[in-house]
């Protein structure tokens, strides 16, 4: 039984950690939730389209190709300031582009500066998010390195800013309405007369604190739903992707995104492109995202800059950008219930506590049946060790051996011990670890939530080890406690398993290793409760 349990715990988890690595490029969405009704998209028509409106969407601009006027330029750089309660983004009239765009709400774990999704750049870099780029090259670079001339009105509450630039040949308008939706703004594009380009955002989304840049758990890459199915491609995955007609793309990590939405406009594509730190000179490459402009040389649409919440990206249509990975529809129930319980508790540390306790409230009557087939298989280890005596001189005997396996599963039937009840309740766990730990590493809600005392962000690993070191000590008793069956070498193998959990707990988010810490807590209260009362009450067990 014990090598049944032991082989249960190796393959399970070893299973996961392959999968792991394997499924993102294989399966990148299992899960698909239901999304609101999303804007049709017009490919290459030349009239304005109808577009149906998109959940809690901004009012739309009415893409017009400006007509071929006398030369439009400014004389010199003008930043303009979008203030917003939860973003601060900043406009620069040289190529009309985003130049920073910073959240009010989320901070750098260690600087405590607000997060900027717009990367740094050299100086002399002019492809900021809303550049243009195109087979005519000379015409891009003019485009996008020319200065805009500025102006603004409101509309119906909403800010809007627009760009004019022409040399008396080609004209370009950029337009940009800012209203109360949170961290999304609509856009229009329109370059006269019409020539083939596209607009773009990126590389990837925000620069990387230095603890980030080299872990394996921040994932980045570009993202696009293309005919109602979702896709997150890594930035090792392609140099140059062409995607045909998208519902939106772009790209992400594990906490913000950046993405286009175009209602009017031709087919979406990613590009990887190399960027350099200004400040460390390291080089890195990332995707641009990009939308061509239709055949009126008019490209519009929503474009959201913003972090990954559940609630925000379900109600703007946005919600499979929320990647958890295998397994990802209990990761979001157990984001759901955690957000539920931190109403109360007001701390998601907290929150897991609690969380952890219903958990092993529910999974108690498995629990209980694995503890005590245990403890029946352990009184009835002398008769097992006795029929396999009986046939010790037969063990390349097929036949025999068949025999054997017969009268010991006659004994447990006799006995009343069940050989599965020991393994399903692991096997039950190891699904809920996974979600935790995809939860953990995806769910911007618990981005530098706090616990106490030392824990100051449960989504980092604990930089003194304690956790890790409690938690192996706890998983060593909870062994130590189980009932002793079989063969003493395999129980020194289930001993040893503590220890190869903790080296593998030590770099996984302090969230995942208080759970699994009080997990092993309350199961050491349980067995010592139980291992009390049938020690008085003996006759208990033969009718558990």
């Amino acid at each position: 039984m014990e090598k049944r349990i032991f082989l249960a715990i190796v393959i399970s988890v070893a299973f996961l950690f392959i999968w792991s690595a394997v499924a993102p490029k294989f399966f990148p969405e299992l899960v698909k939730k239901p999304e609101p009704p999303k804007p049709a998209v017009e490919k290459t028509t030349t009239a304005v389209p109808s577009a149906q409106p998109a959940p809690a969407k901004t009012a739309t601009i009415t893409p017009t190709a400006p007509m071929t006027t006398a030369p439009v330029s400014a004389e010199r750089v003008q930043l303009t300031v979008i203030d917003k309660p939860e973003y601060t983004a900043t406009f620069r009239n040289r190529g009309a582009q985003l130049v920073s765009f910073k959240l009010k709400k989320y901070a750098l774990k260690h600087t405590k500066a607000p997060v900027e999704l717009v990367k740094a750049r050299e100086p002399n870099r002019d492809d900021f998010p809303f550049a243009l780029e195109g087979q005519n090259g000379p015409l891009m670079q003019q485009l996008n390195s020319a200065l805009y001339t500025v102006s603004e009105r409101e509309e119906r509450g909403d800010r809007i800013v627009e760009y004019h630039y022409s040399d008396g040949r080609v004209t370009a308008t950029k337009t940009f309405r800012f209203s109360k939706q949170p961290y999304l703004f609509t856009f229009s594009i329109a370059v006269t007369p019409p020539t083939p380009y596209r607009v773009q955002v990126g590389p990837g989304i925000r620069a990387l604190e230095p603890e980030e840049v080299d872990s394996r758990f921040v994932m980045s890459g570009g993202i696009y739903e293309h005919e109602e199915k979702f896709r997150m491609v890594p930035r090792e995955k392609t140099a140059f992707l062409p995607i045909g007609t998208v519902q939106y793309v772009g790209v992400a990590d594990n906490y913000f995104l950046a993405l286009l939405r175009p209602t009017h406009g031709g087919d979406g594509m990613l590009k990887r492109g190399s960027i350099e730190d200004p400040k460390t000179k390291k080089k890195h490459e990332d995707y641009f995202a990009a939308v061509n402009a239709a055949s009126d040389g008019v490209v519009s649409g929503d474009a959201f800059f913003g972090p990954k919440e559940t609630k925000l990206l379900d109600g703007y249509g946005f919600g499979d950008a929320l990647q958890f990975g295998w397994l990802g529809l209990i990761a979001r129930f157990l984001l759901g219930a955690l957000g539920w319980i931190n109403q109360f508790t007001h701390n998601y540390g907290w929150a897991i506590v609690v969380l952890t306790i219903l958990i092993k409230i529910v999974l108690y009557p498995l629990q209980h049946k694995q503890t005590v087939s245990m403890k029946k298989m352990q009184k009835a280890q002398p008769k097992i060790e006795a029929i396999k005596a009986k046939y010790k001189k037969s063990r390349t005997n097929a036949e025999e051996r068949q025999k054997m396996n017969v009268e010991v599963m006659q004994l447990y039937q006799k006995e009343g011990i069940n050989p599965m009840a020991g393994c399903l309740p692991l096997l039950l766990q190891l699904p809920i670890l996974w979600g935790f730990y995809n939860l953990l590493s995806h769910a911007i809600e618990l981005r530098g939530a706090p616990f106490m005392l030392w824990i100051h962000d449960l989504s980092e690993k604990d930089p003194t080890y304690i956790l890790p070191i409690l938690m192996t000590i706890t998983m060593f008793l909870q062994t130590y406690m189980m009932p002793a069956t079989g063969d003493p070498a395999q129980r020194k193998i289930f001993l040893a398993m503590p220890f190869i959990f903790g080296f593998l707990f030590k770099d996984f988010a302090c969230g995942l290793v208080l759970y699994w810490l009080v997990q092993n807590i309350l199961t050491i209260i349980q067995q010592g409760i139980m291992n009390k009362w049938w020690k008085d009450h003996p006759e208990d067990l033969q009718k558990a």
